[in-house]
This record gives structure tokens, sequence and C-alpha cells, in this order.
């Protein structure tokens, strides 16, 4: 049986996206889950999925029914970029939560088609630091588990400049947030942290988590993708898009090619958003079936 103690340290993890062949399709094609009505944000969620067993945890994260559905695209979403630099704490929540509302609309029916219930989550603007559920975090973006929510630092443009060159880096850095919750709903997200801790190997637990991380990068993906006719984005966008999950690999980030950290290096990173914007079939996400190589 799962330790107690493991799971309530696994929930209350903190996930997050870290500091240290895409096409806008045919614009006459109807936008899907269009009469889908989203709920207000839930600041109240069912509980997460937890497993029983280190065997069934197992089962979770590679061989999860949500691995078996689609992405629906082309799907409307009316929340476009802003400047992420100059925009006010409430512009910032304003647009986030709006966003939110075009994640859940995308990832509605493949959740629910697995037997799964999708959350709202709220939006917190916050600056130099934040206590929550999760414990104390600086600036950053991230998904807490322990409530579910999601929350942004309006001083993550001046910690990540790639934040400040790329109008699309914050929505990508916020859908791979959302990525995360899409973990937790499933028990993805619980079941590795608990495998990663059960191992009592400092490589095995990073293994874990890296896996954890490319995989919110490859839903990220998806999420443009399957809203990209709506946001307007073009081929020329693609490379720049791509840039930004290289921006934020381990080895970027801390000038250490040789790294052996917890979210993936660039070349990983950038192939697994790459992935996500390539493909509807959420398989092509399980990133705990394939090489270790390919999330180092």
């Amino acid at each position: 049986m799962l330790l107690g103690v493991v799971i309530i340290v696994a929930l209350i993890a903190l996930a997050a996206f870290v500091i240290t062949g895409l096409s806008s399709g045919p614009s006459n094609a109807a936008y899907q889950n269009d009469n889908y009505r989203v709920p207000p944000p839930d600041r109240n969620p069912p509980p997460i999925p937890v497993p029983q067993t280190y065997g069934q945890a197992e089962d979770w994260i590679t061989k999860s029914a949500f691995y078996g559905q689609t992405v629906p695209a082309p799907v409307r979403c009316n929340s476009q970029p802003i400047n992420v630099s100059t925009a006010s704490d409430a512009q910032l929540k304003s647009h986030f939560e709006g966003l939110m509302e075009c994640l859940v609309r995308v990832w509605e029916p493949p959740v629910t088609n697995a037997g799964y219930i999708i959350v709202r989550p709220t939006v917190t603007i916050y600056g130099e630091e934040l206590t929550t559920k999760c414990g104390k975090t600086g600036v950053n973006a991230f998904y807490c588990s322990a409530d579910q929510q999601v929350y942004y630092s309006n001083l993550l443009p001046q910690a990540l400049p790639t934040v400040r060159r790329n109008k699309w880096t914050a929505d990508i850095v916020m859908a791979h947030e959302f990525g995360h919750a899409l973990q937790g709903r499933t028990g993805i997200l619980i079941s590795a942290h608990a495998l990663g801790q059960e191992s009592s190997d400092k490589n095995t637990e990073l293994q874990y988590m890296r896996r954890l991380e490319t995989q919110a990068d490859c839903f990220s993906g998806m999420f443009m993708r399957s809203v990209s006719q709506s946001l307007g984005v073009q081929q020329q966008d693609v490379d720049g898009i791509e840039q930004i999950y290289g921006a934020i690999g381990d080895d970027t980030l801390s000038g250490k090619s040789d790294i052996n950290g917890n979210h993936g290096l660039a070349r990983s990173r950038r192939y697994w958003g790459t992935m996500g914007l390539a493909n509807s079939e959420i398989n092509k996400c399980n990133t705990f079936v394939v090489s270790a190589r390919l999330v180092r």
C-alpha cells in the first residue's frame, strides 16, 4: 500500500514551470465543443484521485484511459495574448482567467470521456513571494495540487526574459501549468511523485519529475495547436513558439550543459513542446513509456 506520508508529500508538491508541424487549420473549420458552457472557477474542487498501491500508480502513469483520447480542434479561444510586462495585476488576472476558460473548453472532452472530472482553477497574481497550501515560493508560475489552483508572479517577465520577448510565452507557461492540473485530475501527478519517492533514489526521482514536466510541455503544445485558428497563430510563429520551450530548459536556465535537473534539458523540452504542437492524440504525450534520454 502507498504510505500515507508519501501521499501527503506528493499532494502538496509544487508543480511549477520553474525559473531556474503546427497549422492554424482551414479558416472555415467549425469550432469544436463550442456549445459547452465552461463552469466558473472552482475554489472547492473534488479531491484528486489517489492510487491505492504502487502497482496502480504505475498503471495510472503508463496506461491511463486519458491517453486513449484526442484533443478537439479547432476550439474557440477569445483570450488574446497581452503584454504581461506592462499589464496591471487586474489585467493579468482577467487575461489568465479567460485563458483558463479556453483551456477547460479544449480539455473537457478528453478528460470527461476518460471518466475523470475536469476543474477550472482560479488564478492568483502575486509579487515577489507567496505562501500557499503547497508552501512558500518565490517568483514563478505554478499549479498547487493541494488546492488545485494556479498562481502567477507579476515579476516573471523580469526574471525570465523569454516572457518579455515573445507574446505567446506567458500563455504557454500557463497552459503548461494547466497541464499539471490535468495530471492532477487524472492521478498521474500524485502517482509519479509517489513512485519517485518510493524509489529512494535521487536520480530516479528526478527522472519522474522530468517525465511530468515534459508531459506538461506536450499538453501545452496540444492546447496551442487546438486554439491556433482562433488566436491567429501563423506558420511563421512556430519557430518562436518552439524556442520558448528550449529557453526554459534546465541547462539554458542554469548555464550548465550537464545538469541533472528536474524539468529537462532544452532539447527535451523543445522536443515535447513540438510533439504537442504537431498532434492531437494524447498518447503522443505519454512521456512515461519512452526512453529516459528523451526526457533528459
